[in-house]
């Protein structure tokens, strides 16, 4: 007992933990984390100082911008006019309103489901009641914000646009504001949503990227083994990570996927041998001791369920179905795995599907066999495109294929939602 302790310290820090939120939550003792007071702002129309978190997103009348307030992120809606010049990030707004929190719709609890979000209000302003007074920098996260925008620009000037620059941006930086919402709802139908989501398969190729390129695709691997080489190419690949789970919008699930591999790496700068149930339960650890209310988040939930069937139906199934390790059969290995990953994460992620969603995928190996691959090598196409594609021609010559290998991921999932008894209701 005493050896299992030594090897998962973190598991035992994590229950506690979790515990300690629960408490907080239902109980409001000490504090509440969900913030039932109504953010602190008064239930009047007043002039604030807003600055400009994130870029907007076009709704029917209204462009919606995260903008802070003090140290209270809040949505604010500014109403359409075309004779006004619209803010941008890191602008500083004099904005006069009214911030509150939105009612329940039916039986959601909107107010709640934003306030686990890190927005503590909403506010309207039509275009007389707001006008820009200055710029500043905004932080790290608002250079994330901008860099993201540009990169997305990117794609544009090398011509991908519509459905599929919505599906490009949604699937390797994380933006899914511009994601068609039939598209959405096919990759969700279809049991493909999940690559829209962030998270191991886009950090494992940035950390296997960036790994190889130190160590010269293996040549320079005893140099690796250097202890001072090996801990400054630990350092570069954690900075890397990090860098682009902050491009993304810092979600649970990369959080969890570029925590994890960073562990993995600072064991293997110390010389120490990772185990699966420590680094995933020091993942939880260190979110939740900074993000508490990532504990009631979806994508905190299914991120986690899924890797732990991972880790605990995978092992199962390759037992089942063992395969001997020759040439010849690694296309038919390289299948199961994809098989046996993807029940794997629905036989975890089905009971929240059944709680949030009441649907589920009923064709999901049929849809992953395809749709991981392709997303895999749209993935690496991508990124190949926005580290050199300002090379003359060269970012043509790459996007072209690019732009098509994203209508072909839509035309699939749509397929897959088309075919008879894809998805059940409950």
């Amino acid at each position: 007992m005493r050896n299992w302790l030594q090897v998962h310290p973190f598991v035992v820090l994590l229950l506690p933990l979790i515990a300690g939120i629960l408490l907080c939550n239902y109980t409001g003792f000490p504090f509440d984390l969900q913030h039932k007071k109504q953010a602190d702002f008064p239930d009047f129309t007043g002039t604030y100082e807003a600055i400009i978190q994130d870029y907007p997103v076009e709704k029917s009348k209204t462009f919606r911008y995260t903008a802070r307030i003090g140290n209270r992120d809040i949505y604010l809606y500014l109403h359409k006019d075309s004779t006004r010049i619209f803010p941008e990030a890191g602008d500083v707004l004099s904005v006069r309103t009214r911030i509150k929190m939105p009612d329940s719709i039916g039986t959601f609890d909107y107010g709640t489901y934003l306030r686990r979000q890190g927005i503590m209000g909403q506010a309207y302003a039509a275009s007389a009641h707001w006008q820009i007074i200055g710029h500043t920098n905004g932080g790290i996260l608002v250079f994330a914000r901008r860099l993201q925008h540009r990169l997305i620009e990117r794609y544009r000037e090398l011509g991908i646009s519509g459905a599929e620059l919505g599906t490009l941006s949604a699937l390797t930086l994380g933006y899914r504001e511009d994601l068609d919402p039939d598209i959405k709802r096919s990759f969700r139908r279809s049991g493909a949503a999940h690559v829209l989501a962030v998270s191991g398969l886009h950090t494992g190729i940035i950390y296997t990227v960036v790994l190889a390129l130190l160590t010269g695709f293996g040549y320079w691997k005893p140099l690796y083994e250097e202890r001072k080489r090996r801990m400054v190419n630990g350092l570069v690949v954690i900075t890397a990570m990090a860098f682009y789970a902050l491009l993304t919008g810092l979600s649970p699930s990369v959080c969890r996927s570029v925590l994890m591999l960073s562990i993995i790496e600072y064991a293997y700068m110390s010389y120490r041998r990772p185990t699966a149930v420590n680094t995933i339960a020091a993942a939880a650890f260190f979110i939740l001791a900074f993000r508490p209310n990532d504990l009631f988040s979806v994508s905190f939930q299914l991120s986690f369920a899924a890797v732990i069937s991972i880790m605990i139906f995978v092992p199962l199934f390759k037992q089942i179905i063992p395969l001997p390790n020759r040439r010849w059969t690694k296309p038919l290995r390289d299948t199961l795995n994809i098989v046996s990953v993807s029940l794997a994460v629905q036989i975890g992620t089905l009971p929240l599907s059944l709680y949030y969603f009441h649907q589920t995928c009923n064709y999901f190996i049929l849809t992953n066999v395809v749709v991981i691959p392709l997303a895999l090598v749209i993935t690496l196409l991508a990124f190949a495109t926005l580290t050199i594609g300002w090379i003359p021609f060269v970012g043509t010559v790459l996007a072209f294929p690019l732009k098509w290998l994203v209508w072909a991921l839509n035309y699939y999932t749509a397929f897959i939602e088309s075919l008879p008894g894809a998805f059940a209701s409950f």
